[in-house]
């Protein structure tokens, strides 16, 4: 069942009727819809919850699945947070939580006798709601004779002899056998069930497990598999040095390899094999440069398929692959809508809540349009920092439902707003499907929330269609609890993790960023990411946590360390694409930043605090000059300097909140003057970010009641710019940016002449003066709350003065320029921009609110994407037969939209 996002969510182990359920049990044993008297127990000493554990109320999140679509929850009991009496767990004398269903079908109120039910879905939760299981799901077996088999080991693959009671259950009395390879340890006549016990004591055999139960006219058998296998012998991977990951060779095998320190035997566990455990599957290992490496080569594996598998480490613990290009995920997958990821491999039934790599040769395969894209010199940035889940979805409605095929349909916007990069908060493989993606667990994987591997593609590739580049936000100080690296060990012994962070800035699992497979991780990472997906360059998420272990005193403080690991992510960088982009969020202190600089690295500068203190109409500490990155001691052009990011609060919000008087409640006064900000950014020399719908004056709060991130889905609201005020708003910023980008010789770096946006720059005014090969621009800002004023920028104007016209001035404001007297008259709250006629214009800027765009016609998969607003759109096939323009068979289509045709193929 979707819910609420939690960083930190606490997930049980799940029940099934292969294992003894330790979390979750029932009676009867065995459910069908006709069982009488259901009772669900629930034991949190097995679940390993603290609030759980400690909590004097339980309740049940609860509903059922149907056989028409076992994944999807249905008929569920009230809301996540009612705590009725109906769903709540009392304490039964043997000191379980019991929770009494009584009749199925009356329980969940069903009544159409079409519905059947498959599974009985359950989450135990504190009442509050902030401790909770994971997702469990109860079979309910099919009417008349039934059996299952249960055993009480963790795992049935062992790495030492170990005795394993099993226990045989049927519905109806019966004679039960229990069978190991052939030979019954255990029989019952008339029984509904039976326990018999077997040691397994003999290395490198795998035992056959059999159950039998007969009620006289049906004879029921279920099997299991129990491996004793010897352990991984050593052997040198194939070519010497080991590559971690699923690597195909020059003679067709693909080799598996998984790096696995102080463990001693690893099975590979595939779908191909029934992820049974065979002996074919153990893993071969090799010690190379200190760390060991399991692997084993396989052969036969078509390439256009894709093929689950996990790694079962020393016999108890299954993991997915670290460097998975695709991962399933048991806890979430369900959750996610086949319109956004169409034919996702289907998570296997018969596993329990493992999460499962997915090798597929071709996964890459893309028809890339763009192959030699270069983008924006990196001081020349304007960088659009975007949330895919709430750039775009239900509009009105804060669903989080944002894709990449809504956010391609918004890229013309974009591209009229001029940004020449977009830098999308993490999209790798992350917990849960509702999040802003800083809590990663898998590296290589992008997340399937937002689409598919040719999903992402198709954005990179249709942004570098239009002049903007790719930057992806990278997530290294930290992991969540489902990184396969974190769950193959003990807390206090794992060699990837600290068990406690040496710095102050630690929020999940911190990584141990001195061990040498750490730092690989990272390198292949970002080679990966500009290889197979093309895109641009990184944003690296809190460097201040990526220093080693021994290095850290006073966070803060200058740190060596961090300036040398980050060289040396930026030098794996280099080697497939020098000119990709290096951006640390760092915030650190200007020796270790200018280090940085100095290897062609930029870093954040946040001037939030700043620029809310301006927006909302307050001198104090309002001052700007940070824009520039010399004027914040830092290299020159070497930061991305913003008023707003993902981790800020809106300047739009706290104008509403604590606006000073005449800005408060004011709508008008307010886009002014966020306008008014944007123009001493984008002005100001050096790279700038502008936080999504900054542009709009964006007025929801990023923050929670005790001032933390607030990471829950935000309001879709595109119908803002139906206010004339907003639109205003985001009119200026972009020929702001038009300005800038058609006029880049006046940021390099001898063009300022002028540059005031300090605090003390209030009552006079704050003024920009670039100036180079001919070209002159200047900007003036009235910081005045209510005093409309005359400028004097005679100083400024060269001989000719008549050559000087306003060329962007804050919405529905007439400032007036006066040359012969070189003043200009400037509105309270506002802001001109004065340029000579050299300077390049802003034609390309629409003054159109409707936004019209010529659209773009193109092909994901088999579905014809229109990019663009239109009326109507059909498409026919070429011997003239209209056609869906979905699901469509390889072949080429002409597609008409509002009358203009083109011809797309699909492939």
């Amino acid at each position: 069942m979707k819910r609420h996002l939690l960083l930190l969510v606490a997930l049980c182990a799940l029940s099934s009727l292969t294992g003894l359920a330790a979390v979750f049990s029932t009676s009867p044993k065995l459910l069908q819809e006709s069982s009488k008297n259901v009772k669900i127990y629930f034991d949190t000493n097995e679940c390993g919850v603290a609030a759980l554990q400690k909590a004097t109320e339980i309740y049940a999140h609860i509903g059922v699945t149907l056989t028409s679509d076992p994944s999807a929850w249905t008929h569920v009991k009230g809301t996540w947070s009612s705590n009725t009496a109906d769903k709540k767990f009392t304490k039964n004398a043997q000191g379980l939580w019991e929770l009494n269903i009584g009749d199925i079908r009356t329980y969940f109120g069903m009544t159409n006798a079409n519905e059947k039910v498959a599974k009985i879905a359950v989450i135990a939760r504190t009442a509050k709601g902030d401790a909770q299981t994971g997702d469990t799901f109860i079979d309910v077996l099919d009417e008349g004779f039934q059996m299952a088999i249960e055993y009480d080991a963790a795992s049935l693959v062992l790495n030492a002899a170990k005795t394993i009671s099993f226990t045989v259950n049927a519905t109806e009395p019966s004679t039960i056998t229990l069978s190991v390879d052939g030979s019954q340890i255990g029989s019952a006549s008339n029984a509904t069930v039976l326990t018999k016990s077997h040691d397994f004591s003999q290395k490198g055999k795998f035992y056959s497990v059999k159950a039998t139960a007969s009620n006289g006219t049906t004879t029921l058998t279920k099997e299991l598999t129990v491996a004793y296998p010897e352990p991984s012998v050593q052997a040198a991977y194939p070519g010497g040095k080991p590559k971690q990951g699923a690597v195909k060779n020059a003679d067709g095998t693909v080799t598996f390899c998984l790096a696995a320190p102080q463990k001693s035997a690893v099975m590979l566990m595939p779908a191909w094999d029934g992820y049974n455990p065979l002996d074919k599957n153990v893993m071969h290992y090799q010690d190379y440069e200190g760390n060991r490496y399991f692997w084993t080569s396989v052969d036969g594996l078509d390439p256009d398929t894709a093929y689950p598998y996990y790694y079962l480490v020393d016999g108890k613990t299954g993991v997915a692959d670290p460097y998975a290009k695709l991962v399933l995920d048991p806890y979430n997958d369900r959750y996610i809508n086949p319109e956004v990821y169409p034919d996702m491999p289907e998570y296997p039934s018969q596993l329990n809540n493992i999460m499962l790599a997915v090798y597929h040769e071709n996964i890459n395969r893309y028809d890339w349009k763009v192959n030699d894209f270069k983008g924006a010199s990196r001081q020349d940035l304007v960088i659009y920092e975007l949330l895919l889940r709430d750039f775009t979805g239900t509009e009105g409605r804060a669903e989080g439902n944002g894709t990449l095929r809504r956010a391609m349909e918004r890229i013309p916007y974009l591209k009229e707003l001029g940004v020449n990069a977009i830098e999308l908060l993490p999209i790798t493989e992350f917990s849960g499907n509702n999040s802003w993606g800083y809590n990663p667990n898998f590296y290589f994987a992008p997340d399937k929330a937002y689409g598919t591997p040719a999903d992402y593609k198709a954005f990179i590739d249709l942004c570098h269609r239009n002049g903007i580049a790719v930057i992806l936000d990278m997530v290294f100080n930290q992991s969540d609890g489902l990184h396969p690296w974190y769950q193959m060990y003990d807390k206090a012994s794992n060699p990837f993790y600290n068990a406690n962070a040496p710095h102050d800035y630690s929020v999940l699992n911190d990584w141990k960023q001195d061990h040498p497979l750490v730092m690989k991780q990272w390198t292949d990472c970002v080679k990966y990411w500009l290889t197979e997906y093309k895109v641009d360059g990184f944003r690296f998420d809190l460097v201040k946590g990526l220093g080693d272990n021994a290095s850290y005193g006073d966070t803060n403080a200058y740190n060596k360390s961090r300036v040398e690991r980050m060289a040396k992510i930026h030098a794996a960088m280099s080697e497939v694409n020098p000119d990709a982009y290096f951006i640390n969020e760092n915030l650190a202190g200007a020796q270790e930043e200018n280090e940085m600089a100095a290897d062609g690295q930029l870093n954040w500068a946040n001037i939030n605090s700043a620029a809310c203190q301006y927006a909302m109409g307050y001198s104090s500490e309002s001052g700007l000059d940070r824009f520039n990155a010399e004027r914040d001691s830092r290299t020159w052009g070497s930061t991305v300097s913003y008023a707003e990011s993902h981790d800020e609060e809106r300047m739009g919000y706290k104008q509403q909140q604590w606006g000073t008087t005449g800005v408060k409640g004011n709508h008008e006064v307010s886009q002014r003057r966020i306008g008014s900000v944007h123009a001493q950014m984008i002005l100001s020399p050096g790279a700038h970010m502008i936080w999504q719908f900054s542009e709009l004056g964006n007025t929801q709060s990023t923050k929670d009641s005790n001032g933390k991130n607030d990471t829950s889905p935000k309001i879709v609201n595109w119908s803002a710019l139906d206010d004339d005020d907003t639109y205003g708003l985001y009119k200026n910023v972009s020929e702001l940016i038009h300005l800038r980008k058609q006029n880049t010789v006046l940021f390099e770096k001898d063009a300022l002449r002028t540059q005031n946006f300090a605090q003390a720059a209030w009552a006079d005014g704050r003024f920009l003066h670039l100036a180079k090969d001919g070209k002159e621009l200047i900007l003036v800002v009235n910081p005045e709350i209510a005093g409309d004023k005359t400028f004097d920028i005679s100083g400024m104007l060269s001989t000719n003065n008549h050559d000087y016209e306003i060329v962007s001035a804050s919405y529905n404001t007439t400032p007036v320029l006066d040359t012969d007297r070189g003043t200009i008259y400037i509105p309270a709250n506002s802001y001109a921009v004065i340029a000579n006629s050299k300077v390049s214009g802003i034609d390309s800027v629409t003054n159109d609110k409707a936004q019209a765009v010529k659209n773009e016609v193109y092909a994901i998969g088999a579905d014809i994407i229109i990019n663009g607003a239109y009326t109507s759109a059909e498409a026919f096939d070429t011997a003239g037969t209209r056609v869906p323009l979905t699901g469509l068979d390889t072949g080429i289509y002409i597609v008409r939209v509002d009358g203009t045709t083109f011809k797309v193929a699909v492939r």
